[in-house]
């Protein structure tokens, strides 16, 4: 490795100890999501409610698969334009925000048309995503989009409710904020032009 390279090496673990390199991980083909199942619409409304207590239990990879695909998932195909539809609305179809899924073994990014979890940086960052009740939650999606993306906090507005419903409609609890969110930038690894909007941390209530 050359001098240059072990120096950046070596201020990433000191800056970020908790993470790794992105090969040190693979990526994750999701199950096909389930369609049916959950509340009806209008009990996942009348529940619909932001959570901030949260287990450390983990959601099984079918749920992490219906949570993503109900977030931002692809839906259908265009009939009136080429590309796909997505099942939050975005303007002129530009799907500008990007989902990143801290997990405890790392970070990933949902690419949706595969439906597939593309490693971005090895590690459990997920203390850096949220307050204290956060950092053993299941999953934090970090909602990110380039500087210039007008719509694009309408658009995490669209998904961040589309994971509210999802969250009631299946006994989570979720919790959407844009308080203290600057700081993933660097552990997410994102380019000077993107930033982070809104992180939402989604898992299974405290057990009593």
């Amino acid at each position: 490795m050359r001098p240059i390279a072990l120096v950046h090496a070596l201020v990433v673990v000191l800056l970020f100890p908790a993470a790794g390199f992105a090969q040190d991980l693979k990526p994750v083909a999701l199950p096909k999501p389930q369609l049916e199942g959950g509340k009806t619409l209008m009990q996942a409304l009348a529940e619909r409610k932001t959570m901030r207590e949260f287990s450390d239990q983990t959601l099984s990879p079918q749920m992490l698969s219906n949570l993503l695909w109900a977030a931002f998932g692809v839906n259908r195909e265009k009939a009136d334009r080429p590309g796909t539809g997505r099942t939050a609305p975005s303007g002129m179809n530009r799907q500008s925000v990007q989902l990143y899924v801290l997990l405890p073994d790392g970070v990933y990014l949902y690419d949706a048309q595969p439906h597939v979890l593309r490693p971005v940086v090895a590690g459990d960052i997920r203390a850096q995503g949220g307050p204290p009740t956060t950092a053993k939650a299941a999953v934090t999606i970090a909602y990110v989009a380039d500087a210039e993306a007008r719509s694009a906090n309408v658009e995490a507005g669209f998904i961040g409710q589309n994971v509210y419903l999802f969250a009631a409609a299946f006994g989570l609890n979720a919790w959407f904020r844009g308080a203290g969110v600057g700081g993933l930038a660097e552990p997410l690894k994102l380019t000077a032009q993107q930033r982070v909007l809104y992180t939402q941390t989604v898992g299974y209530p405290v057990k009593k």
